[in-house]
């Protein structure tokens, strides 16, 4: 969408997003009915703030048809509940940028497709571990072998070491990069690997710099850095969140890709 139309939009809501977050009782009251109705006195612990304060805060979330009251109990309307999982996912988000600014500033993201970025606070939660080179040493070696299926888009250069944990493997899923694959494929003949239907390469065409490797455990993302240094930094993480993240921005690449045989 173009900036024009976004600003267009803007003008449309800004002084409803300004009514959401310029008020910290509003935005806690939203955000603590997303789990459900609640009384007065539930509020009040939760959001530690006066009754009165509550109350005055209430009344104009009424107004704007965002929480409902019945009896003694406070919830949130259908727009509520909307307004709630958009206001949770940003503050999410941001909390997500400003925890691992170096490493977001470090790193370029524009290998991410924009609907992704759009819930990066899918991998919240995920720890940074930093190796000196990645076709020297591999950091994600030993994660994978509690693993059953694995899905990557990785360097030719990183999977010469990872075989013997591929050749045990379920479900392998591989996406190479950089132009290399007649040379990966006869380093498969050599170790007797052969693409099966559990067993299966892509290629994809261009300079992707991106690593991704995603398992029904973990996913490890390398994004190209800025300024090359001597160290990498790799994402880790082990939420379901995150596994489904990585697994979308797999297939996005596996869209783009050309299937392999030996």
């Amino acid at each position: 969408m173009a900036p024009e139309d976004i600003f267009e939009l803007y003008e449309e809501i800004k002084e409803d997003l300004k009514f959401i977050t310029s008020s910290d009782i509003r935005a806690k009251i939203i955000i603590s009915l997303k789990e459900g109705p609640k009384k007065l006195g539930d509020l009040k612990n939760e959001v530690h703030m006066r009754s009165s304060s509550i109350l005055h805060s209430m009344s104009q979330l009424e107004t704007k048809n965002l929480i409902t009251r019945e009896f003694q109990s406070y919830s949130l309307s259908q727009t509520g509940e909307m307004a709630a999982t958009v206001l949770i996912d940003m503050v999410n988000s941001f909390y997500l940028i400003k925890e691992n600014e170096n490493f977001w500033l470090n790193h370029d993201i524009n290998e991410i497709p924009e609907d992704l970025m759009g819930k990066i606070d899918d991998l919240s939660g995920f720890k940074i571990i930093t190796f000196p080179d990645f076709s020297k040493q591999s950091p994600f070696k030993e994660l994978l072998l509690d693993s059953k299926v694995i899905k990557g888009i990785i360097s030719p250069l990183i999977i010469y070491d990872e075989l013997e944990v591929v050749n045990k493997k379920e479900d392998i899923h591989l996406i190479l990069v950089n132009n290399n694959s007649n040379e990966v494929i006869e380093k498969l003949k050599v170790q007797d690997i052969s693409i099966t239907e559990n067993i299966k390469l892509w290629k994809i065409n261009g300079n992707l710099k991106l690593i991704l490797i995603v398992t029904d455990n973990f996913i490890l993302l390398n994004l190209p850095q800025v300024l090359k240094n001597d160290s990498s930094s790799y994402l880790i993480s082990e939420t379901e969140e995150s596994i489904e993240w990585g697994n979308k921005l797999f297939n996005y690449y596996l869209n783009q890709a050309e299937e392999l045989n030996i």
